[in-house]
């Protein structure tokens, strides 16, 4: 189990940067719900550990140099927070950032993303 919303965020972000889908899954499963939900401007509604690892493979396929890290730490309160974030990409970086809502096993229920 994740010990703090810290933690549980570098892991979600960390997660974008495996290299195939087996260690995409393996590593949401430590940080995202079963049953959790992800969307952001090109995707309505991605659901659960298969479908956010879908998504990241998806993402490599299309920039398969890109890297993904933590711009600031997580603000939060009763379960919902927001952080923001960076992704390295082979012409530049772009930033954006995460609402997200979590569980009291310290796992992302929900995410909204924004870039």
């Amino acid at each position: 189990m994740t010990s703090s919303v810290e933690e549980m965020i570098q892991q979600y972000v960390a997660a974008w940067n495996k290299r195939n889908f087996a260690d995409y899954k393996a590593a949401f499963a430590e940080c995202w719900a079963e049953d959790a939900k992800y969307t952001d401007p090109n995707f309505a509604l991605v659901k659960g550990v298969d479908g956010i690892a879908e998504l990241a493979w998806r993402s490599l396929e299309k920039s398969p140099h890109r890297v993904f890290h933590v711009l600031t730490q997580p603000e939060y309160h009763h379960n919902i927070g927001r952080y923001t974030w960076k992704v390295d990409l082979p012409d530049g970086s772009k930033e954006g950032f995460d609402y997200f809502e979590f569980n009291e096993e310290h796992k992302l229920t929900r995410i909204g993303s924004f870039f």
